[in-house]
């Protein structure tokens, strides 16, 4: 077997990375919706209670921007609507409506996600979840350590 050099490495990681956002950009144009509006709705659906727009954009990796504008034109064709919580805190709640599109657009999604972990054994789901931690950590601990660095040196 070739040895794995660091090029072949993060080329295949980048590959792979690439390839994963290409199934949810299908499933998001299949479903008819913007990408944008389709990570809302999943983080909407799979939030294990109540969300505001500030939970969703700490979840996913897009501007505050783009997830106002996503909720924005969701708002406008009805499918979700804010709810005032405690203090300045809106919820967002979907409506029938975004119910229904929910049930059409996310939970499919979701039934690809699960039907690919349940074609993992037990170790290979804890293994990926262990490994892709270890390599989330060192990539923090590096670029902490660039990012913290002075740009003279």
């Amino acid at each position: 077997m070739e040895k794995l050099t660091f090029q072949r490495f993060i080329t295949e990681v980048n590959r792979m990375y690439k390839a994963e956002e290409d199934v949810y950009r299908r499933m998001a144009r299949h479903s008819g919706l913007a990408e944008a509006a389709f990570w809302a709705l999943y983080a909407i659906e799979t939030a294990p209670g109540p969300v505001t727009q500030t939970d969703i954009v700490g979840t996913l990796s897009l501007s505050k921007q783009t997830i106002n504008s996503a909720l924005k034109q969701l708002e406008q064709l009805g499918h979700v609507r804010f709810i005032d919580g405690p203090g300045r805190k809106k919820y967002l709640q979907l409506t029938e409506q975004g119910r229904a599109l929910t049930d059409r657009a996310i939970r499919p999604a979701l039934e690809v996600e699960r039907q690919a972990f349940l074609g993992m054994t037990e170790e290979e789901r804890a293994g990926l979840l262990a490994l892709e931690r270890r390599y989330l950590a060192l990539l923090h601990r590096g670029a902490d350590r660039l990012l913290n660095s002075s740009q003279e040196e």
